[in-house]
């Protein structure tokens, strides 16, 4: 996209100077802490004070399959919108429209389809989270040096980490102590800052796109291409595959599992589940920091080795879970566990995206990995809302062995895919 003129527009300074932290990219990486602050609290907290209120593990997944649907559906057309549009209206747009929902919500939160009303808030919220990630991905390239786009692109992803740390923990501690409102308030106030950053300092360079009667043919076109690229690469295939899979039997029961053993079957408090949301960040932070460190070691075919010492992580929590009695002994043996899946699910993600993004040709790049994520998360809602009601019919232990069990499969399926291909 090339970069239109504007006395607004910071950009060809700063890149003429070589900078990084130019004045546009320092306002969109404050107002995407505040904004992502804001989702993280209300994703966690929500279905949350509905596990509180019911007990029941199916609602509470099926409440998140729910609001995670729109998520996958928008992943393509996210990116689409922050192409064609402006991206700091988009993103002012969606940061009001969240915080004035979140208002709304602690208003009606008193109502008798409490369930339906949380549902709705969750999907308008990851709907919106799939729309406002692109626009923050595409706009990087617009406000910083090219030779600065990788480390530009570095902190954008680690400041959604970090917020995955801070929300939760913060989430937490406030609902734990003061319940539902002030948290609503808060989440309000993250989004109605962003939205101000964004408005007072943020200025993207746009030039709109010249007006085509063919757009839709045109995007249904590239699709078609990626998919044509994809067929041709089988191992292309398996990895997406496989991370469909590790979502399906992994990533589900630690976002299902993890509220339901800590709250329901342990008894104990939303402030250390918390705690336990910030630990699962910590390792996804810290997986990164393992790729980054030993990148000759660090190649893809070392993802189903990865997978598998997962595997045992999982393993090791319903061997917690069976045999220790003391609730806060099973705790930390659980966050020790978690520490150690998420540090091997991070890095062998990083390492399944990166192959991917350098065996797609330029010009299909965004397309493929649109449709990588879009397939990679297709059956998240089936897990989770099977993995709500196997928690509402079996022992955690013995769903905890049955996810170890299954992961452990795809990471088999995985490594003998790669055999397959030497």
């Amino acid at each position: 996209m090339s970069t239109a003129s504007t006395p607004h527009n910071d950009a060809p300074h700063d890149h003429a100077s070589g900078l990084l932290v130019t004045p546009s990219f320092r306002a969109i990486v404050v107002a995407q802490v505040f904004s992502l602050l804001g989702i993280e609290i209300l994703q966690f907290v929500l279905p949350l004070y509905l596990l509180n209120l019911t007990g029941s593990g199916a609602l509470y997944g099926g409440v998140v399959a729910a609001g995670f649907i729109p998520y996958i559906g928008l992943s393509p057309v996210g990116g689409v919108i922050a192409d064609r549009t402006r991206k700091r209206g988009v993103m002012a747009a969606l940061d009001a429209l969240l915080a004035f929902m979140m208002l709304g919500y602690m208003a009606a939160s008193g109502t008798q389809h409490l369930v339906a009303l949380t549902i709705f808030v969750l999907m308008v919220a990851f709907a919106a989270q799939a729309i406002y990630h692109p626009c923050v991905q595409s706009a990087v390239p617009l406000v910083v040096p090219q030779e600065r786009i990788p480390q530009a692109t570095a902190i954008a992803n680690q400041v959604s980490m970090i917020t995955g740390i801070g929300g939760p923990v913060i989430g937490g501690m406030i609902f734990g102590f003061f319940g539902l409102a002030p948290i609503m308030l808060v989440a309000a106030a993250s989004f109605g800052v962003s939205c101000a950053l964004v408005l007072g300092f943020v200025r993207i360079p746009y030039e709109p796109p010249a007006r085509t009667a063919g757009m839709v043919e045109t995007a249904v076109s590239d699709l078609r291409d990626a998919l044509g690229f994809l067929r041709g690469r089988p191992v292309l295939w398996q990895i997406i595959i496989a991370a469909m899979f590790v979502n399906l039997f992994g990533s589900s029961f630690i976002n299902i599992g993890t509220p339901y053993i800590i709250t329901e079957s342990l008894g104990l408090s939303n402030q250390l589940m918390g705690v336990a949301q910030g630990v699962l960040a910590v390792g996804g932070l810290l997986g990164g920091a393992v790729v980054m460190l030993r990148p000759e070691r660090m190649t893809v075919r070392t993802s189903p080795w990865l997978i598998g010492l997962a595997t045992v992580g999982i393993g090791v929590v319903a061997a917690v879970l069976l045999v220790v009695g003391e609730p806060l002994v099973a705790f930390a043996g659980m966050l020790v566990s978690y520490l150690w899946v998420m540090v091997c699910c991070m890095a062998a993600s990083i390492l399944m995206t990166s192959f991917l993004q350098m065996e797609a040709p330029a010009e299909l790049t965004g397309k493929v990995m649109s449709l990588a994520m879009m397939f990679g998360n297709l059956a998240t809602p089936l897990g989770q809302i099977a993995y709500g009601a196997a928690f509402d019919l079996a022992a955690p232990w013995v769903v905890a062995a049955v996810a170890a069990v299954a992961v452990g499969l795809v990471g088999v399926y995985l490594g003998r895919g790669y055999a397959r291909e030497q």
